[in-house]
């Protein structure tokens, strides 16, 4: 009766976290479907884990309960206390790493959590093979060393993401690319854009991080710089303690920036529609001080020595239902039909691959983001991976599509200067795009 007790408390305990945070954050919804069937797996892997340690002294035994249970008590204790003081008047700090903390334990329990049910799985198949043949004996005894081996590579995890938050949530490397583009007037030659994206303002705690951001911009002296959206994490509140910082980043011939699926405020709950509208107004307002000129379905052209250039910028279209499907490139691209070079500014790449380069032939290049490149990876010279990638199909750096005309367009996605989520960094780094347009025939990559 007392383990029953036990379960219902905590499975009814885990429902009203789980609708607390969904009251709070209506976006996240679906993932925090995900999020309430881990809780039921953390209880299943401490019941084995106990199993397990439960013959050690009475300290050590306590202590790594207690370890054990934080990111629970994490969560719990968070939601009691959104209840007095909104989340989102939190202090950034508390924010910012209590999501990242709790984030980096869970990702790390999931690997003794694979481990455990491949150790079941192997015993269950030996059970029932021993029920068909006498040669197959089943495994009685406890997962063991093994159980003891994947909880050491999820500790491992978890320094590895902790040393991520502290280390590298800001390590910012430049990528240079050189694109040739077939049809680029001559007076573009040799042009400099770089590109940013992800910025989330809401999740940096170091205004000096943004400061050397803003002054390795500078230093790549470029001719246009764009932006391709989530300047914020949840309001606009979060950008205009950065204003002045950002407003210190030079390009010769103008800034351009669009929304991102984060820019619409449709990650909180709002008192009211009004104070919603309201602070997109605010956002607009925000861009219009910058100096940026942020395009919302709509385009503008940058003119050297007789030549044109169209620059277009759709709001934010995503291919998964979650995200916001307000592009619209007819509109954004009325009046450049006879610019030879057009360039898009589109938040999400999966508007790329569904849309830009199925529909839109003479789009040369599109400039995305929105992915950070997953935050953690590999990227070697000759070996690039993360999870991201299950999701996104192009999902960091250059991509290109041939067509039998023998016209190529060709895909960007910046990995991001800033984190959502998990505050942090491990193998995929922030990043500043340098992209030279060439005209000639040979087209080579500096990276």
């Amino acid at each position: 009766m007392k383990r029953f007790l036990q379960w219902a408390l905590f499975i009814s305990v885990s429902l009203l976290l789980v609708w607390a945070l969904k009251h709070t954050f209506p976006k996240n919804t679906g993932a925090l479907n995900y999020f309430l069937l881990f809780l039921f797996l953390d209880a299943f892997l401490w019941v084995m884990t106990w199993r397990e340690i439960r013959f050690l002294r009475p300290f050590w035994k306590y202590l790594l309960a207690t370890l054990f249970w934080i990111p629970f008590g994490l969560v719990l204790a968070g939601v009691v206390a959104g209840f007095f003081s909104t989340y989102f008047f939190w202090p950034q700090f508390v924010k910012t790493y209590l999501t990242s903390i709790v984030f980096t334990a869970y990702a790390s329990k999931a690997i003794p959590v694979i481990v455990l049910f491949a150790i079941l799985l192997c015993q269950g198949l030996l059970l029932l093979l021993s029920k068909v043949s006498p040669r197959f004996k089943p495994v009685q005894r406890r997962p063991g060393k093994l159980f003891l081996t994947g909880w050491l590579g999820g500790i491992l995890l978890f320094l590895l993401m902790m040393a991520g938050m502290v280390l590298w949530e800001h390590h910012v490397k430049v990528r240079k690319t050189e694109i040739t583009l077939k049809e680029l007037p001559h007076a573009f030659n040799g042009f400099r854009i770089v590109q940013i994206s992800d910025l989330h303002l809401g999740s940096w705690n170091r205004k000096s991080k943004l400061v050397e951001l803003v002054d390795k911009i500078n230093e790549l002296k470029p001719d246009l710089l764009f932006f391709t959206g989530d300047l914020c994490n949840y309001s606009t509140m979060e950008a205009w303690p950065f204003q002045q910082i950002l407003g210190k980043i030079k390009a010769t011939y103008g800034i351009y920036a669009v929304l991102g699926n984060h820019d619409y405020g449709d990650y909180m709950t709002w008192i009211s529609n009004e104070s919603k509208r309201q602070n997109m107004l605010d956002l607009y307002r925000f861009y219009d001080e910058l100096g940026w000129k942020l395009l919302r379905n709509e385009h503008d052209f940058i003119v050297l020595h007789h030549d044109s250039l169209a620059i277009i910028g759709v709001e934010n279209w995503g291919v998964l239902n979650r995200f916001q499907r307000l592009a619209d490139l007819p509109k954004a691209m009325a009046g450049t039909e006879n610019v030879p070079t057009k360039l898009l500014l589109s938040h999400d790449p999966s508007h790329w691959d569904s849309i830009v380069s199925r529909e839109y032939p003479g789009i040369d290049i599109t400039f995305a983001g929105h992915t950070h490149g997953g935050q953690v990876g590999i990227e070697t010279n000759q070996f690039h991976w993360s999870l991201i990638q299950y999701t996104y199909p192009e999902w960091a750096g250059l991509y290109q599509k041939k067509w039998h005309d023998s016209t190529t367009q060709y895909l960007y996605v910046n990995r991001g200067a800033g984190t959502i989520g998990y505050t942090g960094r491990v193998g995929i780094w922030a990043e500043i795009t340098l992209i030279i347009l060439m005209g000639s025939e040979s087209e080579k990559s500096m990276d």
